[in-house]
């Protein structure tokens, strides 16, 4: 798959391709409804897939107090674009003056002139150029003229655990992640969340326990509630059971946020390696408790827990 690094970047090959634009972040399942139209679209006329998308959140510039945490970090969201069926991507570099474009400048001096598609595929809540006051509606004025054909896919519904229906948005991800339902959340993502990021030292209170941790240093993506959780680690291509912990530690007197992971039946240290942790299912709050020990008994039930937790290993 062939990543395009902004408008000037951009190449013949691109001409006729069935395009899909958008902020795309944790690629969920509305996210996939519209790529495997385009994909369909695609097969017919022999076109690619292309997925534009803008690094950063465009609020991350035009608002950045009330910029969203992101779900997928730019080398995450390539691969699940890819994955779910683009052959190329569009990286825009968000900034204010590609932002402040009016839509209707955007449609011809960007998605026409230097693209051509031939087809925009979007969902309902689609929005773009100064103000979001583009959409599709806006699209369908500027075909003729543009040479493209527009279809609108339907949004994504489906019934979460939680007794909801929903229409599966990155915001309704969040949401589900922030208050800790990490198994509606992969409902709607189509798989586990997973939070990516490198392997750093700690303080090795979870070895001093008996149960030796590896910690996770994430940049500006979202935190799930804090909690225990029984999910997967991944480093290096390998995969094992993990019972994962996110939280400030009280048993331990600490105040810092981290991230850390009991890894089951691996050993290492693994320091400076990237690690995918998939978050499955939530096992509990977290707890005080009165001993180090309690605290170490605790564990040991936990990690009985994600032995016995189905995850497809």
């Amino acid at each position: 798959m062939k990543v395009y690094s902004g408008i000037s970047d951009l190449d013949d090959g691109l001409r006729g391709a069935v395009l899909t634009v958008g902020n795309f972040d944790g690629v969920h399942l509305g996210h996939q409804r519209i790529l495997r139209t385009a994909r369909a679209l695609a097969t017919v006329s022999r076109a690619k897939v292309v997925a534009m998308t803008f690094e950063p959140h465009p609020l991350a510039i035009l608002t950045p107090d009330h910029a969203p945490a992101r779900l997928t970090p730019w080398e995450e969201k390539a691969r699940l674009l890819e994955s779910a069926g683009a052959d190329a991507i569009i990286r825009l570099e968000s900034d204010k003056s590609l932002l402040g474009m009016p839509a209707e400048d955007f449609v011809r001096e960007i998605l026409v002139s230097r693209i051509h598609p031939s087809y925009i595929v979007e969902g309902p809540n689609f929005g773009f150029g100064r103000g979001r006051k583009g959409n599709v509606e806006l699209l369908r004025a500027l075909s003729p003229k543009g040479g493209f054909q527009v279809r609108l896919v339907d949004s994504y519904r489906l019934h979460v655990e939680a007794g909801d229906h929903v229409i599966v948005s990155s915001t309704v991800v969040r949401e589900l992640l922030q208050s800790g339902g990490v198994e509606d959340a992969a409902q709607c993502l189509g798989r586990p969340f997973a939070l990516v990021g490198e392997i750093v030292s700690g303080d090795a209170a979870g070895r001093h326990l008996g149960f030796p941790t590896i910690n996770l240093r994430v940049g500006d993506q979202i935190m799930p509630a804090e909690g225990v959780y029984a999910g997967t680690v991944e480093i290096a291509g390998w995969r094992a059971r993990a019972a994962i912990s996110i939280g400030r530690r009280p048993t331990l007197s600490g105040r810092a946020l981290v991230i850390e992971a009991f890894v089951l039946d691996r050993s290492g240290d693994w320091y400076g390696e990237a690690a995918r942790l998939e978050l499955v299912s939530r096992v509990r709050d977290q707890v005080k408790f009165d001993t180090r020990e309690a605290l170490a008994d605790q564990i040991a039930r936990d990690v009985q827990a994600v032995r016995e937790t189905e995850m497809g290993l």
